[in-house]
């Protein structure tokens, strides 16, 4: 089944949940194991795209695996996912199915080993980066990660010190390998020195996108619920972005680990949001994942019943999106100004500029649900009893405007169609 295809019913489906549940179904009815294994891993993908939170993609990926473990790029795939939301525990714990692999790439267990050391399985990362230092003797990373295992347990408080002061001396990356050799022991023999937190924030003023030590320094945050402070230093992070296109990625990175890694839904609304206006702003690139991350905040604001801030970010990005995107977007901000705030002329026009023309209006129309239609084409026929059952009733008058506004929407849309044709 083509991703096309898959896209398409995914698109035309009310419960997205139930869709992907029967497509992964229909994927393992059909043709060889090797062909139910492509059909998951892209299933996985295109869920991924269109729902926010990762495990049900991871689930498919892993299955996609296990019906055929020649199928290597489900399992990395996988990997790489919870490398994206900050799980090196799960980093190592797939990285080491994969390296049983004779595909496995040559410097995949210097990843896994890494993983291994900073989620502070200090045995098991000791083994995985011997092996992985005769396959990528020349790996700086790799020596590195060695390095601060190789240190004498008893007298570990000296070797911190003596790497802190070597480090003040030296330049460049070498005082950041340092640093985080030192950090590393630290983590290994006494996560709850206050010495860890001082070594990670140099680091930091040397190298802001170090990837160990801000796993370490998350996870030293996170284990103290000191929230704030971490979402500050993303902040940081995302200052020191050399453009629009990055910050909006990272925005989008930090929104995922908030979701997936912290359970915080709110802050990963609020990045992604920020994801979406950074790449309005200027016009960069689409964002990746954009219809998951706007289901994301429409999810997160729907739950508190607070409409406008999903209206003022669909107002603000629906024109720079594309295709199935931008059709998503559209339909989202119609169908919640049409029956959550009872405003049908906001509705059918889709966006209030008016910037996306028929094409837009027409896909909020396509997207309501068929019940949906129905009641609308109803009130346009009853018009002319509304009207006459208005002058009779006060109470009629509201509704009355409503269906008027309506009509004269449709009106302009037809002699539009007419002047266009």
């Amino acid at each position: 089944m083509e991703t096309r295809t898959l896209m398409e019913r995914l698109r035309r489906s009310r419960d997205w949940s139930a869709a992907i549940d029967e497509l992964e179904k229909e994927a393992e009815q059909l043709g060889s194991k090797p062909e139910q294994s492509e059909r998951l891993f892209a299933l996985a993908s295109l869920t991924e795209d269109v729902v926010p939170e990762r495990e049900r993609a991871l689930a498919l990926y892993q299955r996609a695996w296990k019906l055929h473990p020649d199928n290597l790029k489900a399992l990395s795939r996988a990997r790489e996912v919870y490398g994206e939301i900050g799980r090196f525990e799960m980093v190592a714990k797939l990285g080491e199915m994969e390296l049983k692999s004779p595909a496995a790439h040559a410097e995949l267990s210097g990843i896994v080993g890494e993983a291994l050391l900073d989620s502070g399985q200090k045995e098991k990362a000791l083994a995985v980066l011997e092996r992985a230092i005769e396959r990528t003797p020349d790996s700086w990373r790799v020596k590195e990660a060695l390095a601060a295992l190789n240190y004498d347990p008893e007298f570990w408080t000296d070797e911190v010190e003596r790497l802190t002061e070597q480090a003040a001396k030296a330049d460049g990356a070498l005082g950041v390998r340092m640093l985080l050799r030192a950090a590393r022991i630290l983590r290994l023999e006494a996560s709850d020195d206050p010495r860890l937190e001082v070594v990670l924030g140099k680091i930091f003023d040397r190298d802001l996108d170090e990837p160990s030590a801000n796993f370490l320094y998350e996870s030293l945050l996170a284990s103290a619920s000191r929230w704030d402070d971490l979402e500050q230093h993303q902040e940081r992070r995302i200052a020191a972005r050399p453009d629009t296109a990055s910050k909006a990625e990272q925005c989008r990175a930090f929104a995922l680990e908030w979701v997936q890694r912290f359970k915080d839904k709110g802050r990963g609304a609020a990045f992604f949001a920020r994801a979406f206006h950074t790449i309005a702003s200027n016009g960069a690139a689409p964002l990746r994942s954009g219809v998951a991350a706007f289901a994301l905040v429409r999810q997160y604001h729907a739950e508190r019943s607070d409409w406008a801030p999903i209206l003022e970010l669909a107002d603000a990005v629906v024109d720079r999106l594309v295709g199935a995107d931008q059709l998503f977007v559209a339909i989202q901000a119609g169908l919640i100004a049409w029956k959550q705030l009872d405003d049908a002329a906001r509705a059918r026009r889709g966006d209030p500029r008016g910037s996306r023309g028929r094409d837009g209006r027409r896909a909020c129309v396509r997207g309501r649900s068929g019940q949906g239609r129905r009641r609308l084409e109803g009130r346009r026929r009853q018009a002319p009893d509304q009207a006459r059952a208005t002058a009779r009733a006060r109470a009629c008058l509201a509704r009355r405007r409503r269906v008027g506004a309506a009509r004269r929407c449709a009106q302009g849309r037809r002699g539009q169609g007419g002047a266009d044709a």
